[in-house]
């Protein structure tokens, strides 16, 4: 055999080693090729995607649809497989359309996203255009035409593939950016020697009482910042009502409503009484849904009707008897035990923070100031499940949240900062997490939160509840890893102050706390500054970061087409 003849044999095994692509694989890179994408950065780590499927690709996919149903469809009158295709096209166009709508607009993207080599950070949110009934100042309802920034599986009830011509869609979409890592051997950490002092188990208690806690009416007097109100709302931009609604759960704090922070919200309530109103403004953020809204002024009308607060039981002997313990000093004497077993996995969390501090600092990464509500949201979901695993009552962690949602904006930048390098280090390391941790991790919630396991789980499973927790294992497994190959040195531990030991009959410990729904939006748990929580941790996603090189900031406004 000949040297030609050698060379043609290699090449002909090499071509037969590849594997197939899927029938999947195939279309995806038929669609991929077929595709125009436009790609505009519009700010930093934030891309603007319009992509446009050609009609030919439309027309052969509803064709391919069309005739896999003939094949199978069963029509009255017709053998299986044999019924004319202008009925089976007639029978089935709405079903088709609606299927063919989705799987162009997902596909579309995806197609669009691996064409341009795109990193992204989470799902795409999709421009549409609805009609919204608003409120003019006349007080009569009016329905206009509205742009709006839509989640994609809600985008997708608002779009219809077009009659003729070519479909087109555009997307906002935030991309992951490029690093370079750190020194990760021999970090230098400090060792706390820490012991349990009174205030700790004072803490403690507090929580244990709060958990224990009921919200009684408050039939005389102001209200008091944390209380739980009911007040009719009504917000409205310009001459727009965005909101008129009777009888919401409000806080009486700074919270977050039809996606505006009130800012100044607590103080304006604070001192008011059932039957008063208060008006504020505040400033509509770059991140809300509505880009028509952002950076207009809104307007909040308040009007209070009733006014609630939590009122914790006193250290008494049925509140020790609902305990388990025959007397208070029992009751303190566990709680101190208790505390001392988890003393060594706090010391763990407080070396693991320097570390997290080490790898931010050490970092060149960047990441814009203007960072999406929903990227707050995923920190806030990670704080809160922090929360949950040290056993904060849900009083706190309702607060917490609403702080979390209108202040922490920094916070929430540190926290993906950190996710963005910790990611980066588990996909080098191949760091990951099983499903035994995560049921584990779940059963310590429960447990903490007197709650059964199946019905944590289900609570986690709505939205990114699991995902959240999946990553906060997989990151604390990645600063342990960098733990045990720290530069440990022993320091003193904080001094602690001794706290006043209360009577069994002792009054409620602080002010009282509110909890429950924190106002028209979605409330979930967030962050605290009490004493005994761990600090922060980092963002979460659920897309994995690539190798990257150093940090660059993408111009503004620059547009490039692709075909």
């Amino acid at each position: 055999m000949g040297d030609e003849d050698q060379t043609l044999d290699s090449q002909n095994a090499v071509e037969t080693d590849k594997p197939e692509l899927t029938d999947e694989e195939q279309a995806m890179a038929k669609l991929k090729e077929a595709i125009t994408v436009e790609c505009e950065d519009i700010g930093s780590l934030r891309q603007k995607l319009t992509v446009t499927v050609p009609r030919q690709t439309l027309d052969d996919r509803q064709g391919e649809e069309f005739a896999e149903l003939k094949r199978d469809a069963m029509i009255p009158g017709f053998r299986k497989g044999h019924a004319p295709l202008k009925l089976v096209e007639k029978r089935f166009a709405s079903d088709v359309d609606d299927r063919l709508k989705t799987q162009m607009i997902t596909s579309g993207y995806l197609a669009a996203v691996e064409k341009e080599d795109i990193k992204t950070l989470g799902d795409p949110w999709v421009w549409v255009k609805i009609k919204e009934e608003q409120t003019g100042d006349d007080g009569k309802p009016r329905k206009q035409d509205v742009d709006k920034l839509l989640p994609l599986d809600k985008a997708l009830d608002h779009m219809t593939l077009p009659a003729t011509g070519s479909l087109t869609f555009s997307c906002e979409i935030e991309v992951k950016p490029e690093f370079e890592l750190p020194t990760l051997e021999k970090i230098p950490v400090s060792r706390p020697q820490v012991t349990i002092g009174d205030e700790d188990v004072e803490v403690e208690l507090k929580r244990m009482r709060m958990m224990s806690g009921t919200y009684r009416p408050v039939e005389d007097g102001p209200v008091e910042r944390d209380d739980l109100l009911y007040a009719d709302i009504k917000v409205s931009v310009g001459g727009d009502v965005l909101m008129d609604e009777q009888n919401v759960e409000l806080a009486a704090r700074d919270v977050r409503i039809h996606g505006v922070p009130a800012i100044g919200l607590g103080d304006a309530l604070v001192g008011k009484k059932k039957g008063d109103s208060v008006q504020i403004e505040a400033e509509v953020p770059d991140d809300h849904d509505s880009a028509n809204l952002r950076g207009k002024k809104a307007r909040f009308d308040i009007t209070v009707h009733e006014i609630k607060r939590l009122e914790v039981p006193p250290i008494d002997e049925k509140f020790l008897a609902d305990c388990g313990y025959d007397n208070e000093d029992d009751l303190r004497g566990a709680m101190r035990r208790n505390l001392e077993s988890r003393l060594d996995r706090t010391i763990q969390q407080k070396m693991q923070e320097q570390i997290a501090d080490y790898l931010i600092e050490g970092t060149s990464l960047e990441i814009p100031e203007g960072l999406s509500q929903r990227q707050t949201e995923r920190s806030v979901a990670r704080r809160t499940i922090e929360l949950y695993q040290a056993g904060v009552p849900q009083a706190e962690i309702a607060k917490a949240v609403d702080e979390m949602r209108v202040q922490a904006h920094s916070q929430t930048i540190r926290d993906l900062k950190l996710f963005f390098v910790l990611e980066k280090i588990s996909e080098q390391r191949k760091i990951d997490v099983g499903e035994e941790q995560i049921n584990g991790a779940i059963a310590m919630i429960a447990q903490q939160s007197r709650q059964r396991f199946d019905r944590v789980r289900d609570k986690l499973s709505k939205g990114d509840g699991l995902m959240t927790l999946f990553l906060q294992l997989r990151d604390e497994k990645v600063l342990s890893a960098l733990l045990a190959d720290a530069d440990i040195t022993e320091t003193e531990g904080p001094k602690k102050k001794t706290a006043k030991k209360t009577g069994k009959t002792s009054a409620p410990i602080g002010k009282p706390k509110a909890a429950g729904k924190t106002g028209p939006s979605t409330s979930k748990p967030g962050a605290t500054g009490k004493a005994g929580t761990p600090k922060s941790k980092p963002g979460a996603t659920g897309k994995k970061t690539p190798a990257s090189a150093t940090a660059k900031r993408p111009k503004k406004k620059t547009t490039r087409t692709s075909s």
